[in-house]
């Protein structure tokens, strides 16, 4: 039989306990100074300039434990555009790492909702006309049971993901959604 443990040692132990999982995102000039290093190992004859043009964001990577991926906007000569940079701490510098398609999360079915709920406060409060929109009306009562399958849109740099929602009186529904990622944190980007 286990001992009883009380929910201050559990809240103490909680507090007590060092962040391990505190994580330090690169900035755009150390993203900037990854890319010039892997660049400067690339046994490619013609040099390349590779340039980070903004940073919309990082986060812990998806699919590598050790990793974080930076969403960033490049420009690659003619072909500029956003993408996904997968980053690790190599002696405490940023350095790139050499895996092509890595995945950016997208937002949490919590984050989303919000998301959809301040665009839709905004459309009300700004627009007459949207006080008509059915769906816009609807959202208040719109849940998001899962945002998956999120992909990078090169030209936009917008996370456009599947979405299942929960809808009152009906079953989940599969949806396409787009969301930005910037300083402020997620925006739902509407279909027009």
């Amino acid at each position: 039989m286990r001992p009883a443990v009380s929910a201050l040692a559990v809240v103490t132990a909680l507090l007590t306990f060092p962040l391990a999982h505190a994580v330090d995102y690169p900035t755009a000039q150390q993203i900037q100074a990854a890319v010039d290093a892997g660049v400067a190992k690339s046994p490619s004859p013609v040099p390349i300039a590779l340039r980070i043009t903004s940073l919309r964001g990082c986060r812990p990577s998806p699919e590598v434990k050790e990793e974080t991926v930076c969403l960033v906007g490049m420009s690659a000569g003619m072909r500029d555009g956003y993408t996904v940079l997968p980053l690790r701490q190599d002696g405490g510098v940023w350095a790139g790492v050499q895996r092509k398609g890595a995945e950016f999360p997208g937002p949490s079915p919590d984050e989303a909702k919000a998301a959809m709920n301040t665009w839709a406060e905004h459309e009300l409060a700004t627009n007459p006309e949207a006080a008509k929109d059915a769906q816009i009306k609807a959202i208040p009562t719109i849940g998001v049971k899962a945002v998956e399958l999120c992909e990078v849109a090169r030209k936009t740099g917008y996370l456009e993901c599947e979405a299942t929602l929960t809808i009152p009186g009906q079953a989940d529904v599969k949806t396409d959604f787009k969301f930005e990622l910037d300083s402020n944190g997620w925006r739902f980007i509407p279909r027009r």
